[in-house]
């Protein structure tokens, strides 16, 4: 059997040891997910442990970040697998379609009596995107769309009229994440069946259906398997609105249960994520450890530029919970009470932050009255991310609902010289994390202490002060991470450092490997 291609090879390096890796996410991609284990295998590699990677093929990406992909480690290798549309999004499709002919034909045909058709039939039942976006045309509802649902309001809301959209959602975003999983884990069992050799099979999610695809390749290989979580998945708080149905948290439990029995070794990304998952599978308890994101040590950061404008920045994503609204109206008490005028004040927003609960984010700064003082940009490369950062004064991270999760951001944030406005709840892993550090820790929903943490660090400004960079603690450094990763997989999965496992591919190799 001929051995699939890599759509990239960093130049090869023998190492004692390597790892299989399913992400979705990875360079040349340049969302927020991909970073993670592109730096854990730069320290990998150093402790000589090179990683494999399956991700999405770079063809399906709206953009791509190169600069990424070739700052790999020698001995990296990444492999593209396509998406794949599963059965349920063709139902789903056909019902879209079903859908629109019934609404055009009442449209065409009012009901007796002058009515304008089935009121039913209106954006709220209309079947809709991964995007929440309605597929079906029609008038902006007056009032915008809550953007996400808790666990027990999606519990709450199991009999309005949108109940239906969110279960078929959920259901079609399972099957689809599953089938792209199914296709990475025959791709994987392809590398394995043509001679490559792992230590490890490691997943990365979400989308956590991954992980269903490495239990798949650990089954067949004998492998251990190694789960890791960026985020919670049946445990998560809160999801988007349009997929907040019972079903996708009973079918993340499910699907979790499973994959969960057969690992060696289940990673959180947090403490109060691991403490969650302990608690909840008690007879795993040993096997659950924390490896948390960490901030870069070994990416130089752009040099500060002195600037005459006080700039808040955030990077990142509005979406569920991080509503920028109260921000805003607490930057208008601020802007007000100092006299302030945007050269001398100015917040930018950059990254997937266009809208929020369907509202455009430029909208609800005009209506909390700082217009002017306030800029949205698409998402950009990393290293233009990172110059903006740079030009920052002080870096904000947005309110998140999820007590034990960490906006990977903050662990980044902390490497500049800027004051941190970190929105976290009292007792959050966020808030637990920062606690005793120099960061503004404020209530998300206090207005107040917000516009006072703006306040007092304007007047400093002012004054000449300038920030200095919190990142001293080596204990929260990727580096450090990374060690105890590699720490744990020998442990848990018995890695002996006995053989070399690179096979023989030629270096930096262009061709696609196969999809399916």
């Amino acid at each position: 059997m001929s051995a699939p291609q890599p759509h990239y090879a960093a130049p090869e390096r023998r190492t004692p040891c390597r790892l299989l890796l399913l992400s979705f996410h990875f360079p040349p991609d340049p969302a927020v997910g991909a970073l993670r284990w592109q730096k854990l295998a730069t320290h990998l590699a150093e402790l000589g442990c090179a990683v494999d990677v399956i991700a999405l093929h770079p063809d399906e990406l709206a953009s791509q970040d190169r600069r990424q992909l070739e700052a790999l480690p020698p001995g990296t290798r990444v492999f593209g697998v396509r998406r794949v549309r599963a059965i349920a999004e063709r139902v789903e499709h056909a019902l879209w379609q079903a859908t629109r002919t019934l609404r055009r034909l009442a449209v065409r045909r009012p009901l007796r009596g002058g009515g304008g058709g089935d009121p039913s039939l209106d954006h709220s039942t209309a079947i809709t995107n991964r995007s929440g976006d309605s597929r079906i045309p029609s008038a902006p509802p007056a009032t915008p769309r809550v953007s996400s649902l808790s666990r027990a309001e999606a519990r709450a809301s199991r009999r309005d009229r949108r109940a239906a959209a969110r279960a078929l959602q959920a259901w079609v975003a399972f099957a689809r994440d599953g089938a792209w999983a199914r296709a990475a884990a025959a791709l994987a069992l392809r590398l394995v069946r043509s001679g490559a050799r792992y230590d490890a099979i490691v997943t990365c999610g979400p989308p956590h259906m991954v992980h269903e695809g490495g239990r798949r390749v650990a089954r067949r290989t004998g492998l251990p398997l190694v789960v890791d979580l960026r985020d919670p998945w049946s445990l998560v708080e809160r999801l988007p609105e349009y997929l907040a149905s019972p079903l996708c948290w009973s079918l993340a439990a499910r699907h979790e249960r499973r994959v969960f029995r057969a690992a060696s070794l289940i990673v959180a990304n947090t403490d109060a994520a691991a403490a969650a998952l302990r608690e909840r599978y008690p007879a795993l308890a040993a096997r659950v450890i924390t490896i948390t994101n960490g901030y870069d040590d070994d990416e130089p950061i752009p040099a500060a530029r002195a600037e005459r404008q006080f700039r808040l920045v955030y990077a990142g994503s509005i979406y569920i919970d991080r509503d920028p609204r109260l921000v805003f109206r607490a930057l208008e008490r601020v802007i007000r009470a100092l006299s302030l005028t945007p050269p001398d004040i100015g917040f930018e927003l950059v990254g997937n932050v266009d809208r929020y609960g369907g509202v455009p984010v430029q909208r609800i700064a005009e209506e909390e009255g700082i217009a002017p003082f306030v800029r949205t940009g698409a998402p950009r490369p990393r290293h233009e991310v990172m110059e903006l950062m740079a030009g920052g004064t002080m870096l904000v991270s947005l309110k998140q609902d999820s007590v034990t999760a960490i906006p990977s951001k903050v662990f980044e944030y902390m490497r500049f010289p800027a004051w941190l406005l970190i929105l976290a709840a009292r007792g959050s892993a966020t808030e637990m994390l920062l606690r005793g550090s120099d960061a503004d820790v404020v209530d998300p929903d206090d207005v107040d202490a917000i516009a006072s943490a703006i306040a007092h660090r304007v007047r400093q400004f002012r004054d000449g002060i300038r920030p200095e960079p919190i990142a001293r603690d080596v204990r929260f450094s990727r580096r450090s991470q990374a060690e105890r990763l590699w720490q744990a997989i020998r442990h848990y999965c018995g890695v002996t450092e006995a053989h070399s496992t690179t096979p023989d591919v030629p270096p930096r190799a262009s061709a696609h490997a196969t999809s399916r």
